[in-house]
């Protein structure tokens, strides 16, 4: 009889035991999965503040643009929404929202408009800085920004 107790004893300790057991190697294996590498549309979210805004080679900030920013918001992997603000010397200003799509391996943004608008850039993204370059209406356009 004493054996039986001893061995429900044990049982009912292991019983007890084998939950947290089991959590702890659980937790153990998920740590060991390696994180994953942001998608660059995750990179691309951000305010990015325009230092350059160059139009067929002529700079236009500084002397037609004050100041611009771009803000992305990711929804997915590929997509998100933005919002534009241009600043212009005469006191101006257009702010243009909408949605973007961005194509990871042609390295293409195109910015669909609230208003109907569709602009496509070639961008570059290194760490904090991001060269958005394009041609709209036969104008070629090269934007730089850095990570605000």
């Amino acid at each position: 009889m004493k054996n039986i107790l001893l061995n429900l004893h044990s049982t009912l300790r292991l019983n007890r035991v084998f939950p947290f057991l089991l959590l702890f190697v659980l937790v153990g294996l998920s740590s060991c999965e390696k994180d994953k590498d942001p998608t660059v549309t995750e990179k691309l979210v951000s305010t990015w503040d325009i230092k350059s805004f160059t139009l067929d080679g002529a700079e236009l900030k500084g002397s037609i643009v004050t100041s611009s920013k771009i803000l992305l918001k990711a929804h997915t992997d590929a997509d998100g929404d933005f919002e534009w603000n241009i600043h212009y010397v005469d006191g101006t200003t257009d702010i243009t929202s909408g949605e973007y799509i961005v194509n990871e391996t042609d390295k293409e943004i195109k910015f669909e408009a609230d208003n109907g608008e569709t602009l496509q850039f070639d961008f570059e993204l290194d760490g904090n800085n991001l060269e958005l370059s394009g041609t709209i209406d036969g104008e070629r356009y090269l934007l730089k920004a850095k990570r605000d």
